[in-house]
């Protein structure tokens, strides 16, 4: 077993954590349990098993497995404690056991945190917020002969969905959704039911140095939707030159006091805005702190990061001047908007939505939503985007974590995560990767269009002068569907792959009642690569049931409205209608 699994880690291929797991528990006969004391005081319990191990590369492999395995855990579920249930008369098992804080930098501050441990930073924003700073999370290490069962909590009767009356809300409100990504933030607002302003803005938070670069970009393009909104709520041509995709700041800063002047006493606040944004959100703070998008603001050693990313985390309090009195701003993930919309949207065709929503945004990185019945989303990381699901791809790990054939995670350095598999990051891995000795033509097409540019002996896809991400994806999209590329199809089907690998470990780890999967994103917006991806997931896990959020997901009023649009998609612009509703949800009595 642990031959086959070194033979493939050694010949580059991925070694998946849930064949690991799966083969350890039939095999394993060392006990290495896992109780984890989650935010709300119950407990979840992990009872894995361990193999004999020969020799120190098969130790390191296994170590590899358990340290990957709690990372997940934190990662998603989070703790404010870990219990380690071993046979601490096995020297083996002892000495893994105790070395989780070691791995893990328990005793580290957070900005000393690297790799493993930075997934304690977010766990102890949570914990400060969630829990009052009452607790530190710390692992535990006792005799099995201590174990005690763990204390599951009991299920709550189950909700009544709430998504189908939503939609009912925004017909007599201004409402305003916001969608922040990586590459570009979407904003749609709603007068009275009508999807009446659009405006798309591209920006590269991973290069911010300070937090105003991230907060002002937002507050500024709200006060010109809040504006264009009035205008047309009036009857009044709005102005379309702010509005339009490449406006320079000027232009807008001109529209925004144009348009108030235009709107007169008729300038008005929102009575919500719903916000999706690429971090952890608890309570409508963003606690994250760790994720691609401040990476700039992490590495400016020159100011305080925990001071900077503080006056994000109250990105809504700043967006409450745009709202009315008794108005909401509501604020999540964008992995559970993406599963609030969807399930939105499905329950205004009747579809069974009891058992919630679980969704993945394919985009800049893997998003995750999970949303239950009743509207709300468990308040836990759920960072599936940092999942490690390959012990494997040793050659790949060789290379820099900003090198795109590199399998290294660039916030944690951490190999065999999410973040390099089933987001853009995996698509430029895989190309760079396999089309070298596959389709040397269709790669030395990218190097000359300047999609990859060499750095040295490092190749990457550049985001300077011109931000090369969104072209570098759309050539390998296009030659999926362009015929004679079978290699350029494989890479969407590779990805597919991953796609079922982390459904295995998602069901493991989080056990949603919601089986089905809805993807969003740019991954998906093409019909022939959504296809492809499911051809993949199927060679893993044939009975995994995943729809596009495309056309077919438009069902309400100002979902099919946004279908019509002859400039946007519902593949753009989903989540920000979603936004909309999930403001509505603030203002449910």
């Amino acid at each position: 077993m642990l031959d086959r699994f070194l033979e493939q880690a050694r010949a580059d291929e991925p070694v998946y954590i849930t064949d690991v797991r799966n083969a350890f528990q039939a095999e394993g006969k060392r006990p290495f349990h896992l109780q984890v004391t989650l935010y709300d005081g119950s407990e979840r319990s992990f009872p894995l098993m361990l193999p004999e191990l020969k020799n120190p590369e098969e130790e390191a492999f296994a170590a590899s497995y358990i340290h990957a395995t709690v990372y997940n855990i934190l990662s998603s579920l989070g703790a404010v404690k870990i219990v380690v249930y071993v046979d601490t008369k096995d020297g083996g098992t002892m000495s893994l056991a105790k070395g989780l804080d070691e791995v893990f930098q328990t005793g580290s501050p957070k900005s000393g945190r690297f790799g493993y441990g930075k997934s304690l930073n977010v766990n102890e924003r949570i914990l400060a917020v969630l829990l009052k700073g009452k607790y530190s999370f710390a692992f535990e290490v006792k005799d099995i002969s201590q174990e005690e069962p763990a204390a599951v909590k009991a299920k709550a009767p189950k909700a009544e969905p709430v998504f189908a009356a939503l939609p009912g809300m925004a017909e007599d409100k201004m409402l305003l959704g916001i969608d922040i990504g990586g590459t570009d933030i979407k904003f749609t607002a709603s007068i009275n039911g009508k999807l009446a302003v659009y405006k798309e803005f591209d920006w590269f938070p991973a290069g911010f140095r300070r937090a105003e670069q991230l907060i002002e970009p937002v507050l500024t393009l709200t006060r010109l939707m809040r504006a264009a909104a009035c205008v047309a709520a009036k009857g009044a041509a709005v102005d379309s030159a702010p509005l339009k995709k490449d406006a320079t700041f000027e232009e807008m800063e001109r529209g925004i006091a144009s348009m108030e002047k235009e709107a007169g006493d008729a300038l008005r606040n929102f009575d919500a805005i719903g916000l999706s944004f690429p971090d952890v959100v608890i309570q409508n703070l963003i606690v994250g702190g760790e994720t691609f998008k401040t990476k700039g603001m992490r590495e400016n050693t020159s100011l305080d990061y925990e001071k900077q990313f503080a006056r994000i985390s109250v990105l809504c309090d700043d967006l409450k001047a745009f709202v009315t009195e008794n108005g909401a701003v509501m604020n999540t993930n964008d992995g559970p908007m993406a599963a609030f919309t969807a399930a939105v949207e499905m329950a205004a065709v009747g579809a069974d939505v009891s058992n919630g929503f679980f969704a993945h945004t394919l985009g800049t990185e893997l998003g995750t939503g999970w949303v239950l019945p009743d509207g709300s989303i468990p308040e836990i990381p759920l960072e599936v985007y940092n999942f490690i699901i390959d012990l494997g791809s040793f050659a790949q790990k060789e290379y820099d974590s900003g090198d795109v054939r590199s399998v290294n995670n660039v916030n944690t350095g951490l190999s065999g995560t999410l973040q390099k598999y089933t987001c853009q990051f995996g698509v430029f891995r895989l190309g760079a990767r396999n089309l070298p000795k596959e389709d040397p033509a269709v790669f030395q097409e990218a190097l000359d269009k300047g999609l990859f540019v060499w750095e040295g002996d490092r190749l990457v896809v550049p985001t300077e002068p011109r931000d090369m991400r969104k072209p570098c994806l759309e050539f390998f999209m296009k030659k999926a569907g362009e015929p004679g590329h079978a290699f350029c199809e494989e890479i969407f089907r590779q990805v597919g792959v991953y796609l079922a690998v982390t459904w295995e470990e998602t069901q493991y780890i989080l056990e949603p009642e919601a089986v089905d999967r809805t993807l969003f994103g740019r991954l998906v917006k093409t019909p022939v690569c959504f296809k492809l991806m499911c051809e993949g997931a199927a060679r893993r896990q044939p009975g995994l049931k995943q729809y596009a959020a495309d056309g077919s997901l438009a069902n309400t009023s100002l979902m099919k409205q946004l279908e019509a649009h002859p400039e946007y998609t519902v593949a753009q612009f989903a989540q920000a209608v979603g936004a909309i509703y999930f403001g509505c949800l603030g203002l449910r009595n």
